[in-house]
């Protein structure tokens, strides 16, 4: 019985939570014993899940890793829909001369 922890121990070893601990349990990647209401967990059956990679693994798309985007923003429709336009000032705000015509047709 003193090889086996509890799943608030096993965290402690870890460094994760218990209910992270329990999901490992539930889906059969770490092996526990149930005593009870308790599952309990070899010392030795933590080094299966300790060297395990964590977070979420990256996108993979035909058998190749893609970082690409695949979807257009905003900054890259606008230009499309109105066309390019190298006569307009870079600064609106600030160009009196633009904004005197505007708004009196």
């Amino acid at each position: 019985m003193k090889d086996l922890l509890t799943t608030r121990e096993s965290a402690e070893i870890l460094g994760i939570s218990d209910a992270r601990i329990r999901q490992l349990i539930y889906s059969g990647k770490l092996p526990s014993q149930k005593i009870g209401q308790m599952n309990l967990v070899k010392k030795a059956d933590l080094e299966l899940i300790r060297e395990r990679k964590t977070g979420r693994p990256p996108k993979v798309e035909n058998g190749n890793q893609t970082n690409e985007r695949k979807f257009k923003t905003i900054f890259d429709i606008v230009p499309e829909l109105a066309g390019k336009h190298d006569n307009l000032p870079s600064d609106l705000s600030t160009n009196k001369k633009y904004l005197e015509g505007l708004g009196r047709d």
